[in-house]
């Protein structure tokens, strides 16, 4: 694994031989990186949290359970995990304003020039957030280059919403437990992000297919049409990984794609959790959304798309007819249908927010609440600004920090979980769970997300929250 983000050590870095390599990540691990952009993230007229819920046990823990220990209450007491994935948001674009947490009201520009993150609308325009401009946001750890991508010129990645924008996610936060941690596992977009949510990797695609090639009609998508291509680095030598990486780390996009890109059938074999769920007889269902902005990556599995196992991939509307009728599976992939992704194109994240209630309301109010953990998280960053350096760990990423909410009976109340993670941690959580084994490197080295959870509280009460009227906040937002 490569190091942390920071200018100021890189040439040190690159110097260091791989023990020492090894020795520093394991001992940076809890620094993130971003002590340069503290004073943004502490700064004033941000919201403050006084409430029960967000008081002691946010600076006063109990003492840990051993890992062990841990792991044997969490599997007599999580029987079901469902992972619930948004689209396109960042950490600081949703929850900046939370005092608690560690986000910014502020944030740099490409020229040095601090700004104030306005407040979002309802409706945001859709940035670029491509696979090279995550890599051009992040600028080499400076987090300062939001501003020079494709419809963000005028700043519309510097915006951020308040709590009474996003009521209802904001409760969750301060119900459950929040991760201020949480990357991208890749620089970007959703498609790719997508791979990572079930394999910890991509198979080396980095960007979607054409954009003339949509995957609709007669063409069929991804291992239905074998003459759609999608963007993916070559097989590299150790020497061009390298440099590739090198590349990454000074933002040099064109050189890094005409270089060491190509194209490639986004049809492959990977091995994927749903393999080994399957392998140890662990139910699982994939939920899959729809739209041009949330294409099924799933699809682009060979032996799922064409093989038995396609018979788990169902519609999202059956999320809900399987908690009434006793059906849900132990692991679920949970994906919204086109127009409440949250995605900036949607036309309200309040109808989204929406979306998400009702799915919860239902599940917390169902048989299944107390045996069940949500993990609630965006795919990607949506040319959004966020603050916090993510950890540079190959050629993929991290990409810039997202939202990530625990939502259990047994999930921490009030807690912000500084520890870091991303996509694989919920595969390294579910591994664990159900003694699965591992994917590859990144969900072998991640954390799984058992910080986040209290095993030996009074489980928490379902959090029941009201469907907002969305017509006065979509009128205001044009």
């Amino acid at each position: 694994m490569k190091p942390h983000r920071g200018r100021p050590a890189r040439s040190l870095i690159l110097a260091m031989t791989l023990v020492g390599l090894i020795a520093m990540v394991a001992c940076d691990a809890q620094s993130t990186g971003d002590a340069r952009k503290s004073t943004v993230s502490n700064t004033d007229n941000r919201d403050r949290t006084t409430d029960a819920s967000s008081g002691s046990s946010v600076t006063k823990r109990a003492e840990p359970s051993t890992e062990k220990t841990k792991l044997v209450l969490a599997r007599s007491k999580i029987k079901h995990v469902v992972f619930l994935i948004k689209e396109n948001r960042t950490f600081d674009h949703m929850f900046g304003r939370l005092r608690r947490a560690n986000g910014a009201v502020t944030g740099e520009i490409c020229n040095g020039t601090t700004v104030r993150l306005r407040r979002a609308e309802d409706h945001v325009p859709d940035i670029l957030h491509s696979f090279s401009a995550g890599i051009v946001a992040i600028n080499g750890g400076e987090m300062n280059c939001f501003d020079r991508l494709s419809g963000g010129t005028e700043l519309e990645g510097y915006v951020q919403y308040h709590k009474a924008d996003i009521p209802n996610y904001w409760s969750y936060a301060k119900q459950f437990s929040l991760a201020d941690r949480f990357f991208s596992s890749v620089y970007g977009p959703t498609t790719v992000e997508h791979l990572w949510t079930m394999a910890g990797q991509s198979d080396r695609f980095v960007d979607v297919e054409r954009v003339y090639q949509s995957g609709v009609g007669k063409q069929g998508e991804f291992c239905k049409d074998r003459q759609e291509l999608m963007w993916s680095f070559r097989k590299l030598s150790q020497a061009e990984e390298h440099n590739a990486y090198r590349l990454e780390e000074i933002s040099d996009v064109s050189g890094l794609a005409e270089r060491f890109w190509t194209e490639r059938w986004p049809c492959t074999d990977m091995r994927v959790l749903q393999d080994l769920l399957e392998e140890q007889g662990v139910s699982w269902r994939y939920y899959r959304g729809g739209g041009i902005h949330q294409k099924a990556a799933i699809k682009m599995i060979r032996h799922i798309r064409l093989g038995p196992m396609w018979r788990k991939v169902v519609s999202n509307k059956q999320f809900d007819a399987d908690v009434r009728r006793g059906r849900l599976p132990s692991v679920s992939w949970l994906l919204p249908p086109p127009g409440f992704t949250d995605h900036p194109s949607n036309p309200s994240i309040c109808q989204g927010e929406n979306w998400t209630v009702n799915r919860l309301n239902l599940l917390m109010n169902s048989r299944y609440w107390r045996s069940t953990a949500v993990i609630l998280t965006w795919d990607d960053f949506g040319g959004f600004y966020d603050h916090v350096p993510p950890p540079h760990v190959d050629l993929y990423g991290m990409g810039p920090r997202v939202p990530a909410i625990v939502l259990s009976p047994w999930a921490r109340s009030g807690y912000v979980d500084h520890h870091t993670y991303d996509f694989s941690s919920v595969l390294k959580t579910i591994e664990e769970l159900h003694g699965l084994g591992s994917l590859g490197e990144r969900d072998k080295r991640a954390d799984a997300m058992w910080q986040s959870f209290d095993f030996d509280q009074e489980p928490l009460p379902p959090l029941t929250l009201p469907e907002r009227d969305c017509r006065s906040v979509m009128k205001a937002s044009g």
